[in-house]
């Protein structure tokens, strides 16, 4: 009997579940809701804005100074000329060394080696021009003198040649490993005349 109460309980129950399910739920009906009523703004026109005047071109502002990383960069660039007029590459050479001369303008090395590579490209009025400015920049280096001495000999010109050469032997430190092939060479040149 037990069995038949707890079989007819669950029936029961499970009538009632179904029974709500199958039910459909009321649905609430929406409350009519008023129209807000709103007077019209008035539209009004758009005032046109002024167009600002062009304004004029700045002035071109000095170089500034090269900062540390330009400089090594510059540096590396230089190195990289070198090599380049080592192996006798004188037009990548000389394009190395604009390079270097755009970075750092006062690094009279630069011109110098330059006008070598001008120098070597058989260029003499350009590679003159180069060792007069490196002179101009750093007229303690007797490489220059040596050099723009050549070139003043392969034009023909002995006296400027000959006044480049004691101006070399006068600044060149024998102390200065790199001045000592220089000293040699413009003794040998000097000995030619």
């Amino acid at each position: 009997m037990t069995k038949i109460i707890t079989t007819l309980a669950l029936t029961i129950a499970l009538a009632a579940i179904v029974g709500a399910c199958s039910e459909p739920a009321p649905t609430p009906t929406p409350e009519p809701t008023a129209v807000p009523t709103h007077t019209p703004i008035p539209t009004q026109t758009p005032v046109p804005t002024a167009t600002p005047a062009p304004t004029a071109t700045p002035a071109p502002t000095a170089e500034p100074e090269p900062t540390p990383t330009v400089q090594t960069a510059a540096l590396f660039e230089y190195s990289r000329a070198v090599r380049l007029l080592e192996v006798q590459e004188f037009a990548d050479a000389i394009t190395a060394f604009d390079l270097v001369i755009r970075k750092l303008p006062d690094f009279g090395r630069a011109y110098y080696r330059r006008g070598l590579a001008f120098y070597g490209d058989e260029r003499l009025e350009l590679a003159l021009e180069d060792f007069n400015k490196a002179i101009e920049l750093e007229p303690e280096y007797a490489g220059t003198y040596v050099a723009r001495a050549k070139l003043h000999l392969d034009e023909g010109r002995k006296v400027e040649a000959r006044a480049d050469l004691e101006k070399a032997l006068e600044v060149a430190n024998p102390i200065r490993i790199y001045d000592r092939p220089v000293i040699r060479e413009a003794r040998e040149l000097l000995a030619l005349f």
